[in-house]
């Protein structure tokens, strides 16, 4: 396997695997839609002192392929990590993200970069708490106005009484503060909860049913049960990214833990306003293949193999996001497609979620050139079944236009093929 091939030649040529990946990202992401943003979150382990400067190549391939709007870090540790994360990381290839001066708090700390051109960062603020501050970012869209909050977030680590203890002190202060805004207000809480199973009580409160619910927090993914170490929660897992332990000192042991999460206010998840789109709730790398073994373990076919190996390199977790649409279809000219699995072998499933009062979809796909390959339409309302056929390895852009009775959406998204 390549991957243990080239630890044995060391960091060097891992850190030139990385370089060379950065560039290939060029042609792996892609932007979204007027009328949907990307909001992504990601513990990048004690930045930038534990090998900070090693990380940084396979950190931007990371963040080549997301291509967030805005993002959220965990465990930064400084004003020069968050100036070499801004200006070697995320406008390596130009100057669009901005980011606020550092927050000093107990511990390690939380960072925010966003594109300066979507969103506008109306205020920052800090949570005390037992442990570690919470952070607190007021953020505008600026093609909509629709405001909303972000809170990042790393609870205490660790099982034990003691430790859920301090994780449901953490969790009170974020619910007690969220229990002041006003009803339909819309907020975000993501990060590294480093909560083990859904009955714990951090969770529980901030999930639970008071009498008061303005400031309770929703699971889009509605994954109730024991997470820690439990094979049927391997889809969800975002640590640990590696089976060995590393010189940086993130954690080993394989991919077993659902510690990063994203929880949101009510409104988001009511396809009004502001809502997260159903399909777009990501764990970048995870194909639910790769339980208590490494993330770039034989294939993972989530993403391509240079950005699995950057993912193990690059933190002990993984990153994950959501994109938030604006609720107006009729304003959003393009929407991204569910492909899965992506890269594409043999069959690839093409979902548009979307498409109320269904007619009929028709699906061209094109390579990286603009010449089309393959063109098909449907009466299915659930989607296209793509077979390999002809597609040779290589990117391909997928346009798909659904027909509904009142209005015709617009969809687009790449796809790899691969062998």
């Amino acid at each position: 396997m390549i991957i243990k091939r080239l630890r044995q030649l060391g960091n060097s040529l891992i850190l030139l695997l990385c370089r060379i990946a950065t560039v290939c990202m060029i042609f792996w992401s892609y932007g979204l839609a007027g009328g949907t943003f990307r909001i992504a979150t990601y513990n990048i382990l004690n930045f930038p002192d534990a090998m900070g400067m090693q990380r940084i190549n396979c950190l931007r391939t990371v963040i080549a392929y997301i291509e967030p709007d805005v993002i959220v870090v965990q465990e930064m540790q400084s004003q020069a990590g968050v100036d070499l994360f801004l200006d070697s990381v995320m406008n390596y290839q130009g100057d669009l993200y901005e980011s606020t001066p550092f927050h000093d708090g107990a511990g390690t700390d939380n960072a925010i970069f966003y594109n300066q051109d979507v969103v506008q960062l109306l205020h920052d603020q800090y949570l005390s708490t037992i442990n570690r501050d919470i952070a607190q970012y007021r953020l505008r869209f600026s093609e909509n106005q629709h405001e909303f909050y972000l809170f990042s977030l790393h609870f205490k680590a660790s099982q034990g009484s003691g430790n859920e203890s301090i994780r449901l002190d953490e969790a009170t202060t974020l619910r007690e503060h969220l229990s002041l805004f006003a009803q339909g207000s819309y907020f975000l809480a993501v990060g590294d909860f480093n909560i083990y199973h859904s009955d714990e009580p951090a969770f529980q409160y901030l999930t639970g049913d008071f009498p008061n619910n303005n400031g309770r927090l929703y699971d889009p993914l509605k994954a109730s049960g024991l997470w820690h170490e439990n094979s049927a929660f391997s889809e969800i897992h975002t640590q640990s990214t590696r089976f060995e332990q590393l010189a940086d000192g993130g954690a080993g042991g394989g991919m077993d833990d659902r510690f990063d999460m994203v929880l949101c206010s009510s409104n988001f998840i009511d396809s009004s306003g502001l809502f997260i789109n159903d399909y777009s709730y990501s764990i970048v790398g995870n194909d639910g293949n790769h339980f208590n073994v490494s993330i770039n373990d034989g294939y993972n076919s989530a993403v391509p193999v240079d950005v699995a190996d950057a993912l193990y390199y690059a933190s002990d977790h993984l990153p994950l996001f959501v994109d938030i649409d604006d609720g107006n279809l009729q304003t959003i000219p393009e929407r991204i497609l569910k492909i899965w699995p992506n890269p594409m072998q043999s069959i690839v499933y093409i979902e548009f979620p979307w498409a109320d009062d269904f007619e009929n979809a028709g699906i061209t796909v094109t390579n990286i050139i603009g010449q089309r390959v393959y063109e098909s339409t449907t009466r299915d309302p659930n989607g296209f079944v793509l077979r390999r056929g002809s597609l040779p390895v290589g990117v391909y852009f997928i346009h798909v236009k659904v027909q509904t009775r009142y209005s015709t959406i617009n969809y687009r998204s790449k796809m790899a093929v691969v062998e």
